[in-house]
């Protein structure tokens, strides 16, 4: 009656991937903390929001008591505001342009005006959500191949 009952279709694939979650979410975690780690420098990169970037003790705190690792998502805000985040967007080349989340691959976004479209100005700002903010949500793929890409990306900013 609520439609929160799976089809046996969608059991069979949801068990066929259980087995390979923690090894993928790990890997992701790796990934994306290797790269956030290096675009924190990045002069075009005005911010990276991470997890492990975290300085404030009571983040920390938090962050420590509910992970065990940062994440596969992280957050750039970019030079150049709206224009050096689609230009970011349009040069990538192994990272794809979709809202998605949880894949393998390497998927990136503009939340104002995708995920976050529907917000007042009030609520973006509330929410943290900028011009400027790309969300990068990443995959499996070698975290080096990811860096160089985004660093050719964000060459074009």
């Amino acid at each position: 009656m609520l439609g929160n009952i799976l089809q046996p279709d969608e059991c069979w694939i949801l068990d066929s991937r259980l087995s390979t979650v923690a090894l993928r979410m790990n890997r992701q975690s790796k990934n994306a903390q290797r790269i956030a780690e290096h675009l924190v420098d990045h002069p075009r990169v005005k911010r990276v929001l991470y997890p492990s970037l975290f300085k404030d003790a009571e983040q920390i705190r938090i962050r420590d008591s509910q992970t065990d690792y940062p994440g596969s998502l992280l957050s750039l805000e970019l030079e150049n505001g709206k224009r050096g985040a689609f230009e970011f967007l349009r040069n990538l080349s192994i990272a794809k342009n979709a809202v998605s989340l949880g894949g393998v691959e390497t998927l990136a976004c503009h939340p104002m005006t995708t995920t976050h479209s529907e917000l007042s100005p009030e609520e973006l700002a509330t929410a943290g959500i900028t011009e400027d903010l790309v969300r990068i949500s990443v995959g499996t793929e070698h975290w080096r191949d990811l860096l160089d890409d985004f660093n050719r990306a964000l060459s074009c900013v």
